[in-house]
Formats: C-alpha cells, structure tokens, sequence
C-alpha cells in the first residue's frame, strides 16, 4: 500500500499529530475562557480570582510533574487520551454550575480543568516529538500552529455570542469530536530506548537550563508586561487603537509563524532566539524612552507579533524536543512548557502591584531583562545537529552553482 507523504512524513501521521495539538491548544483556550466567564459569576474581588487561577494552575503543575514521571516508567494501566476524558467532565461539571450557581461545581471544574491541561500537555507535544525529525520539527510545528491559531479566535466568538452554559456542552462536543477521531487514528506508540532521566539530571543539563532561562525571562517579562502594558495604550490613544493593534501584532505572529518554523530548520534554533530576543529588547527601550510616541508603538506591536511567532514555534514545540531523548520527552516537556502555562497565574498574582510601576520604568525594566536573556543564549550550545546546517548550505549553494553555469552556458550558445 503507498504511503502518502506530506513535509517529509507519513500524512496519517501527520494529521494524527496535528489533532492531538489542536485539541491541546483549543482545549486550553476553552478552559481559560470559561474560566474568566466563570469569574464574571461568581465575584471580581482580587482574592477570588487568585483562588481560582491557583487551583487551575496548580493541579496542571503537580499532575504534569506526576504524569511525566509515571510516563517514564510506562505504567501499563495508564490511558494517554484520559486527559480528555478529564475535560470532557470538567465541562460538564462547569454547565452543572451554570444551571445550579453552587460553588462546589466551580472549585470541580477548575480543578478537572487543570488535571485535563497536566495529563494532556506533555503527552501531546512529546508525541509530536517522537514522531517527528529534527530537521524539519520547526516546519511542522510552525504549519500546525498557524492552523491552530486560526481556530483559536473562533472560540472566544462562540463564547460571546452564547452564554458559558452553552460553550460548556459545545466543549463537550468539541473535545468527544476529537476524541473519535484519534481512535479511528490510533495514535503509534514508542519504546522506551533508554534509562529512566530524572528532573535533577534535566536542569542540571547545560543545554536544557539555558534555554530554559532565556524562555522563562520571556514568559515572565511578557505576563508581567500585559497588565501595565494594554491599559497604558488604551488610556493614552484609545481603545479602537488598542484593537487595531492587537489584531495586527497577532496577525503578524502568524506569517512569522510559518516562516519561523522554514529558516530555524535551516539555520539553527540558536541564532533565530538571539535575534528574536535583542529585537524585542530593542522595542521595549523605545516604548520606554517615549512612551507617548505613536511611532514606537507601532514598532513595538510589529516586533512583538514577530517574536512571539518566534519563540512560540522553538520553544513550545521544537527546543525540547531537540534536547531529549526519544521516548523519554515527558519530563522535558513538563518542565520545559511550565512558563508557557503557568506565567498567567502570575499575572494575575502581580496584577494590583504592577499597575503602581510606572509605564517608563516598566518598559525600561522589561528592555533590560530581554537583553539579559541573550546572555545564556550566547553560550548555548545549538540544538539542531552542524552537520545538518552545513549540507543544506551546501546544498544551497550547488544549486545556485548550477543555476551560474546553466545561465553561462545559455550565454555562450
């Protein structure tokens, strides 16, 4: 039987692989969603909304530690789709509260909610991992996340223009939909190939902890940043430019999306950070002299779409991948897309205090950290293999050599 292939990989692989992402990702920004609606009921007191972002955020820490280290020792009873069974329950729970206002209901959802998130995130990007090679993990992952990301503003539009009772069953739908389909698709298995790596011998591993730094630096700075940042904007120039903004910055994230994933493919992982990094860096210390520029504003949200492009692509579904082991990609995954998930809760912890820094100090502070993770980049050791970078310039430059001679030849006939 042939064997379709698409971007270097079986198709049914491929589209296996895709749909354990989407239902992750939009699985994630449905719960986040109903999350904030669910605080719209129930209080907006600074303290309820703590409480219920730690109980959310909390859960997915401890069970995606849990979960990576049962992974690893390949606990036959385990189920790896249980993570939808999870949130499949935990929708139902949040349209029980929706009907009888009792917060016994609210406390479950959130918590199933997490448990969903910790179960289903290392499994999913890990399993993207193992399937995939190195040399064209960017591609794939940037293809997948740009499909993704054109879903995920759908969500928040089926979300108002229903009520949270109604987008709770339509994520019941939603997620049963998927889960269907994996079992038509029966996701491939991997081996265990070698030795039981534990989470002091991943942090301890030079490569993985400075990428690591320069990641997590981000995801604080970029939380830390929302709060002061989008009132600031709206305040000074307006809420339709607030809007308009936000919507290019995130439309221009999806055409680096796509190209992200082609050149870190081509030229390595390291060198598209530290770039990516100073260039934000850059856009934060303009925003910071002159907060009051339109100008600069403008400079900040392109750069600002095309670094999150950027760091989206390498470090949630490449860099990890890279540095582990195949069939032992858990614990990295768990460890490595921590700030990714759980910087939110941050946010929302700092939110009252940030608001007090004032806007060209704030900007100036996160300028200064941006440029400080380029530090542990430079001594980073590059992830994609030399070998693999010097055949495909070598390649490139044979065929622009064939490409000379074939127009000198025409030339001389």
């Amino acid at each position: 039987m042939a064997r379709y292939t698409l971007l270097g990989i079986n198709s049914k692989e491929l589209i296996t692989q895709f749909l354990l992402l989407f239902l992750l990702f939009t699985w994630f920004q449905m719960s986040f969603i109903s999350m904030n609606g669910l605080l719209d009921i129930l209080s907006k007191s600074y303290t309820e909304r703590v409480g219920v972002y730690a109980a959310y955020y909390l859960s997915y820490a401890i069970v995606s530690i849990g979960y990576s280290i049962l992974s690893a020792k390949r606990v036959k009873t385990y189920n790896p789709n249980l993570w939808i069974f999870f949130a499949i329950m935990s929708s139902l729970i949040l349209f029980l509260f929706t009907l009888t206002g009792h917060k016994l209901y609210s406390f479950l959802y959130v918590l199933f909610a997490g448990i969903a998130l910790g179960l289903g995130s290392p499994y999913c990007l890990s399993y993207f991992a193992d399937h995939t090679e190195i040399e064209n993990r960017g591609r794939i992952g940037g293809v997948i996340f740009l499909l993704i990301s054109l879903i995920l503003p759908l969500l928040s539009f089926i979300y108002e223009s229903f009520s949270l009772g109604i987008f709770s069953i339509f994520s019941v739908i939603w997620m049963v939909g998927g889960f269907l389909l994996l079992l038509l698709l029966k996701p491939a298995k991997v081996d265990v190939v070698q030795r039981n790596i534990s989470f002091t011998y991943i942090l301890a591993n030079k490569q993985f902890y400075l990428y690591f730094v320069a990641w997590f630096i981000f995801s604080f700075v970029d939380n830390f940043e929302v709060s002061i940042l989008r009132p600031f904007v709206q305040e000074v120039f307006g809420e339709a430019f607030k809007v308009f903004m936000l919507n290019l910055s995130t439309i221009i994230m999806a055409f680096s999306i796509i190209i992200v994933g082609f050149l870190i493919d081509l030229y390595g992982r390291k060198r598209a950070l530290i770039y990516g990094f100073t260039a934000l860096g850059i856009a934060y210390a303009c925003i910071g002299i002159d907060p009051y520029n339109i100008i600069f504003w403008y400079f900040y949200f392109l750069i600002n779409g095309v670094a999150l492009g950027f760091f989206a692509v390498i470090f949630v579904f490449t860099i990890w991948g890279d540095i582990s082991p195949k069939g032992m990609r858990e614990k990295y995954y768990a460890v490595g897309s921590f700030p990714f998930f759980f910087m939110v809760f941050v946010r929302e912890l700092l939110a009252p205090y940030v608001v007090a820094i004032p806007v060209s100090t704030a900007f100036s502070f996160a300028s200064f950290f941006l440029f400080l993770a380029v530090i542990p980049l430079m001594y980073a050791p590059e992830t994609l293999p030399e070998k693999e970078i010097r055949r495909r310039e070598l390649r490139k430059y044979v065929e622009k050599a064939k490409k000379i001679r074939e127009k000198y030849e025409k030339a001389e006939y």
